[in-house]
């Protein structure tokens, strides 16, 4: 193989990594009303320098709810956990609601979304 041909298939490659800063999410499901539910995100960070101030967000778009983490500062390529502590208003209605996931801070943003189940 030529030196070309290594490269292109180089960048071929690398255009499927991910380079999110979100990691893995787990969210206690389902949510019960009327009562506290949790979420972990972990959040990798892939950048050569330290981050300052990231913190998670999760906005349900039908509710109208944003559940919000404490700031933590992240080391260059390393990763923390953070915990979402979310109290469920008693008077939703039940059923399965898209929710926004948001990590970040003034720098970046990193978003995915996911549903979850409130009964």
């Amino acid at each position: 193989m030529n030196k070309l041909t290594i490269f292109v298939l180089f960048l071929f490659v690398v255009s499927f990594v991910n380079p999110h800063a979100l990691g893995k999410f787990l969210i206690e499901e389902p949510l019960k009303r009327g009562e506290t539910a949790t979420a972990y995100v972990t959040i990798r960070n892939n950048f050569h320098t330290n981050l300052e101030d990231v913190n998670t967000k999760l906005y349900i778009y039908d509710l109208g709810l944003t559940y919000t983490s404490i700031s933590d500062d992240i080391q260059k390529r390393d990763h923390i956990v953070q915990s979402l502590f979310m109290p469920m208003p008693k008077n939703i209605k039940p059923g399965v609601y898209l929710a926004k996931l948001r990590v970040g801070n003034d720098k970046f943003t990193d978003t995915q979304h996911v549903y979850v189940r409130i009964i």
